[in-house]
This record gives structure tokens, sequence and C-alpha cells, in this order.
């Protein structure tokens, strides 16, 4: 038994059409409530109107255009993260008032298309892919909607509060329905002051608040969604980097688009033999350690919709750049994250460079330090 799912997609002059924007993703929408979960499990078959054609091959189309469709701002569901590459739930997504309905319809769609092993089109921030799994988000994690709070926060956890007559209590400004308010992150917290001891819990719930209980309802409602096809038990055997893989593949990195919009500084230039060995070096690695290498020096796995002349740093449009380093014996290439740097030390040769740019990508493409 098969689910035939039928909608609009192509244009036209007759009236019929003149709903055509909204109807493929709320005409989807209703398709799915409208059938049982059974049925879906069982297999879903997808006829575009006015179009013959059948099989897996439009099962997926449907599916990558729904994937475009729940990001789509008219919507109002996800919004961007920081760096435009990757897309998290709305806390403002109640202007639009069948928002929580959408949010559940958004992850019954992703989960079918993990039961069905089809992949979608879009990438979320590692915090949702936390929410899905049910893993603690961290203050890393606000990086990916606001590097600068992310930076006061790491802030708070490198200095000793204490010496620098702050006064801080266990409640933030933010804004309710246009107006600022001040919420406390816990009971009493209005009145709780912060302490070098207890900084650790403050960073903790600033965090939680940010990311996890402004957006809640929605969480809910998408994972009410998503359950349906996926239990919990059998999600949670993952982490957070192997259900983005299960949900949208390995992305494609375009190295000659990369070596296009890559700038120099510090002496280097394209022409320079340890910049030419770097890029024979990429041109080999496997899709998998480019993608460590752009997470090693921009902080993201994902290049911007439109290519790497539109990566995103600190204070606008940064490209990626290569930085040059005097080379000592057993030196690691480090990284800027905040401008998109890589400090390429200068090896004398390429098998000195591929080894220790290597070791670099697998050691410590993760996590962030200070310098």
């Amino acid at each position: 038994t098969y689910l035939c799912i039928h909608y609009i997609k192509n244009s036209g002059t007759s009236v019929l059409f003149c709903f055509i924007p909204d109807s493929i993703f709320r005409s989807s929408c209703d398709s799915v409530s409208k059938s049982t979960n059974e049925k879906l499990k069982q297999g879903i078959a997808v006829r575009f109107h006015g179009e013959e054609g059948m099989g897996q091959g439009v099962v997926r189309e449907w599916f990558d255009i729904l994937s475009s469709e729940i990001i789509n701002p008219d919507y109002a569901l996800f919004t961007q993260s920081a760096d435009g590459t990757t897309f998290q739930p709305n806390s403002n997504s109640s202007v639009n008032p069948d928002h929580l309905n959408y949010f559940q319809f958004a992850g019954q769609i992703l989960g079918l298309a993990l039961y069905h092993r089809q992949l979608v089109n879009i990438y979320f921030t590692r915090s949702f892919y936390k929410h899905i799994l049910g893993i603690p988000v961290n203050y890393q994690d606000v990086s990916s909607i606001d590097p600068e709070y992310a930076k006061n926060l790491q802030w708070i956890l490198d200095n000793d509060i204490s010496d620098l007559g702050l006064e801080l209590t266990f409640s933030v400004e933010t804004d309710v329905f246009g107006a600022m308010e001040e919420v406390p992150l816990k009971p009493g917290g209005t009145t709780a002051l912060v302490t070098q001891e207890n900084k650790a819990e403050y960073v903790q719930l600033v965090t939680e608040l940010r990311m996890t209980r402004a957006i809640q309802p929605q969480i809910n409602a998408f994972l009410r969604g998503f359950h349906t096809f996926i239990p919990p038990s059998l999600i949670q055997l993952f982490d957070e980097y192997e259900l983005e893989l299960l949900l949208s593949g390995m992305p494609e990195i375009d190295v000659e688009d990369w070596f296009r919009n890559t700038e120099y500084t510090s002496g280097y230039s394209d022409q320079e033999p340890v910049v030419q060995w770097f890029w024979e070096v990429v041109k080999g690695l496997t899709q998998e350690e480019r993608i460590l290498l752009l997470q090693f020096v921009t902080g993201s796995s994902r290049v911007p919709h439109g290519g790497f002349a539109f990566l995103m740093g600190g204070s606008g449009l940064q490209k990626f750049t290569i930085a040059a380093m005097p080379y000592t014996p057993n030196l690691l290439p480090t990284a800027s994250t905040c401008i998109n740097m890589l400090k390429l030390p200068e090896y004398p040769s390429l098998v000195v460079l591929q080894d220790r740019l290597l070791v670099a990508l697998h050691c410590g493409s993760y996590g962030y330090t200070m310098a």
C-alpha cells in the first residue's frame, strides 16, 4: 500500500494556479496529516500535478522541495545561524498562527526521511541536533546564533569575576513580545548573586534560556512529529554529528571555488611553494577531511549558499585566509576561526605539510580555545 501525494509543482496562467506558492507545503502537510502512520511507513509515492513521473526519484525531489519550504522565511519557522549555513527554530515563530502544527509536520517529514533512508537538503545547528537527541546544550552552542554573546560567556568562565567588581544575578533581560523584561534563570534568581563558585551554573542556565527555553514549544512540537516514526530510544544511539550525516549526508565542497575565494597575508601568495603544496594536499583529501579542514579554520562544517565568497567572519563577510608562520619542527597549523584564518607554517616539503595538517585535522578540528 502506498500513499499518493499530489500537489502543484509547475506554474501556469490558469486561475487554478493562483495559490501555487502556498500549495506545496500546505497540501503536503494536509496529505500527511490525513494518512495513517502505518501507511506512511509502508511507503510513499509522489506524483506532481500535471506530470507523469513517479518512483524514488520523484520521492527524493519531494523531500528536497519540502526541505527548502521548511526553512522558507515566509513561514517563520526557522532562522539562519550566524554564519548563514545552518538553521534552528525561530523563537518568534508564533507570528505564524499555525507554527506549532507546522513544526510537528516538519518533524514528521524528517522522521519519514530517516525512516525511508531519504536525505533532506537542510542542515541544522549543532544545538538543534542535540535537542532532537536529548543531549544538553553548552555555552559553545550559543556561537551559532550570537558569536559575541558566546565570547562573553567564555570571558566569564575564563576570568575571576570576584576580582572585577561585577555584580551579576541569576537573571537576564530579554525581549518578551517587544518589551524588555527581567527573566529569572532559576527560582529567586533576580536576587541570587553570581559568584566565582557558581558562575559555571550561571553560564549553563543562560545557555539553556537562549538555546532551549526560548524555543521549547517549537522543539516539543517538532519532536512529537519526529518521534512518530523514529522513537527516542533508537535515535539516541547517535551523536549530533552522526545524526546530521544520517539526515543530510556528506556535503560537497568545491575545491576550485575554495581556491578562487582565498586570500593570503603575512608574506604568502598563491605562488608560494608551501601554498601550492597546501592546495595539492587539499585536492587529495577525502570529503570528510575537507569538512574537518573547513571546521578547523572557520568553526563551521558548511559552506554558505553561494559558495566560499559568502563566508562570514565575526564582523561580516570574511574570505578564507592563509597566513604565514615561521616553521619549527613538529609545529602544527593553527587557526583563528573568528576571521577564517589558517596559520600555515612554512613547511620544508609537501610531505611534512601533509603530515602536520592531517594530525591537526584529526586531533583538533572540533572544540575551541582562547589565543
